[in-house]
């Protein structure tokens, strides 16, 4: 015999049990829709904070590149007189210390750090005077006759590296613009051995140097959307 509980059986909002539970498990569609836009500002800090985190490898890249610059200048006995050197090796100098100052307030300073856009803005502009005091090396620095090698080698070089350490797109193009342009008027002006090849090589080279950050984004971004193994 089964036993009916008669409260139960005769009261007016007596629900069935399932009802409760699919209620709060509804599915908030408008916390979803917001999944895409967190996820591409997030890229976006992180990239940032890359960006920012390797401005000291790309300032020992440029201590590197300018020593060797010098002694290849010296080594091919270089009519630039030590005045105009110590004021291109200065110029140098001052920008790289600045980006080390700006790397210490922004990113390895503890406490309240600058905000990642404004200093990264604030690096950038610092490549881009750090890549005018570079490029006015072929006019300060360079000899007479400077070999197609060196001429190609004091623009391409630090800007290839610049590009493959900081795969950003506006850094890159920060430095390597006003070097390119420098060192590819100098050798159209000037008496440079082959000096139209020589500037339209360094052109090509410059194309290079700003096509990396990209290609570096499409591979990344390729990296991502691939299926995990299983």
């Amino acid at each position: 015999m089964v036993l009916i509980d008669p409260i139960a059986a005769t009261a007016p909002d007596a629900a069935p049990p399932q009802q409760a539970p699919a209620a709060a498990r509804a599915i908030p569609y408008a916390a979803l829709a917001r999944l895409p836009a967190l996820r591409n500002q997030a890229s976006h800090d992180l990239g940032l904070l890359q960006f920012l985190a390797r401005a000291p490898q790309a300032c020992l890249i440029l201590l590197a590149a300018g020593t060797g610059a010098l002694v290849w200048t010296r080594l091919g006995a270089s009519s630039a007189p030590l005045e105009r050197e110590f004021v291109w090796a200065a110029s140098v100098l001052a920008f790289i210390a600045a980006i080390t100052g700006l790397h210490i307030l922004s990113y390895a300073r503890g406490g309240a750090p600058m905000p990642l856009d404004k200093a990264a803005a604030r690096l950038r502009w610092l490549l881009f005077y750090t890549g005018m005091a570079w490029g006015s090396g072929a006019f300060l620095i360079m000899p007479d006759l400077p070999s197609p090698a060196l001429a190609v080698g004091f623009a391409a070089v630090p800007g290839v590296a610049m590009g493959l350490l900081l795969r950003d797109q506006k850094g890159t193009t920060a430095f390597a613009a006003p070097v390119t342009l420098a060192t590819a008027s100098a050798a159209c002006l000037g008496t440079w051995p082959s000096g139209l090849w020589v500037a339209t090589v360094i052109l090509a080279a410059s194309l290079l140097t700003f096509s990396l950050p990209m290609l570096q984004r499409e591979m990344s971004a390729c990296r991502d959307v691939l299926p995990a193994p299983v």
